[in-house]
């Protein structure tokens, strides 16, 4: 859709229609505590059979339509909005398609294949944008929707709620699922964590560029480059999501994931060549799966089922608005300083994320023992 934006003429053809764009998308985690409600409520299978159908249909209006901006934005809201109750429909399914001890690599497996996505998927688009245009593009993807929607409903039911409580209001729902985050010592340290990890982290995107161009005096060849290490470390780090895990237990691996992003920026920093920025940007890529996947996992295990999907989709939609905050702190933060400065403050800030959450789970331990 970017891409669109910038072939379109005026207006919808700027850099503000484009940052207008990926505000709209990222508006919509703000919800995550009433999707979480959604998604505890109703069958996972049900939920996203509908939710795709109606991701479809809002692709096919914009496949039909190729809107001004407005409405644009509009649409492109509306499909964030919708996928917001899904990701947490899906965790919220994973322990009970997938046996215990695979719930990691379960996780790991779903955030790498959507992983993949994003790293195959735009180059892909923007290659068909150019030869056959917008229309097929977005159309396609109207397609993907209509395809795996009925693959959801050969999901499982799960079981429903027989502790007799008394079906409470939308709004109590969704304030007991921020009450469970803040109350349950285990959940709220690994949360804090991961926000502060992504607050700080989300800006290094913006900031390789700059580091290429300015600290190497490279041209945009080093930019894809460096721009493209950490999923590569990505997607070499799902095979070490097993065998690491076994050694660190759940907790401590989500601990040793957000210090090792940490110190792949503060690496970066320091590297004295592009070879060695790639490098410690594929050792942050390593890193993330190691510390998503136990993430989702930790929570998987020690939520109430009835309450999965909002803790999922509180953890997760915290996660996306400390990301868009980062990503709107990024750009004057490399303008005030330099490339190499921001990185150092980067990576500083990722291991303060860790530091928050390895001192939070010792006071859970502590607290536990006695």
């Amino acid at each position: 859709m970017a891409a669109w934006c910038h072939s379109r003429p005026r207006t919808t053809g700027s850099a503000t229609a484009v940052g207008l764009l990926l505000f709209a998308q990222a508006v919509p985690p703000l919800a995550a505590p009433f999707a979480g409600v959604i998604a505890d409520r109703v069958q996972p299978g049900r939920l996203l059979s509908v939710g795709w159908l109606a991701q479809a249909v809002l692709a096919g209006l914009l496949t039909l339509l190729l809107p001004p901006l407005g409405v644009l934005l509009a649409l492109v809201f509306m499909l964030a909005l919708v996928d917001t109750p899904l990701a947490a429909a899906v965790g919220r399914c994973i322990p009970v398609v997938v046996a215990d001890d695979d719930l990691v690599a379960a996780n790991a497996l779903r955030s790498g294949v959507r992983e993949l996505g994003t790293v195959l998927g735009p180059p892909l688009a923007g290659l068909l944008f150019a030869v056959w245009g917008a229309r097929l593009v977005l159309g396609l993807d109207a397609l993907t929707f209509i395809a795996v929607a009925p693959l959801a409903l050969r999901l499982p039911a799960l079981a429903r709620d027989t502790s007799g409580r008394p079906r409470t209001s939308f709004a109590r729902d969704a304030r007991d699922g921020l009450a469970f985050i803040w109350r349950a010592p285990s959940a709220l340290a690994v949360a804090l964590g991961f926000w502060v990890v992504v607050l700080f982290s989300a800006p290094d995107d913006l900031a390789l560029p700059f580091v290429a161009t300015l600290t190497f005096r490279a041209g945009p060849v080093a930019v894809g480059v460096l721009l493209a290490a950490a999923s590569a470390g990505l997607l070499a780090g799902l095979l070490l999501v097993h065998p690491v895990g076994r050694r660190l237990g759940i907790t401590g691996h989500i601990v040793a994931g957000f210090a090792v992003m940490a110190t792949g920026n503060l690496l970066t920093a320091a590297a004295p060549w592009l070879a060695a920025a790639f490098a410690a940007q594929v050792l942050r890529g390593l890193a993330i799966p190691v510390a998503d996947s136990h993430v989702s996992t930790h929570l998987q295990r020690a939520t109430p089922p009835h309450l999965l999907g909002r803790a999922l989709a509180n953890v997760y939609g915290g996660v996306g608005v400390a990301a868009a905050v980062g990503y709107l702190a990024g750009g004057p933060l490399v303008d005030a300083t330099s490339p190499r400065t921001a990185f150092v403050i980067i990576g500083c800030g990722g291991l303060a994320g860790t530091a928050v959450t390895a001192a939070l789970l010792r006071h859970e331990r502590v607290s536990a023992s006695h």
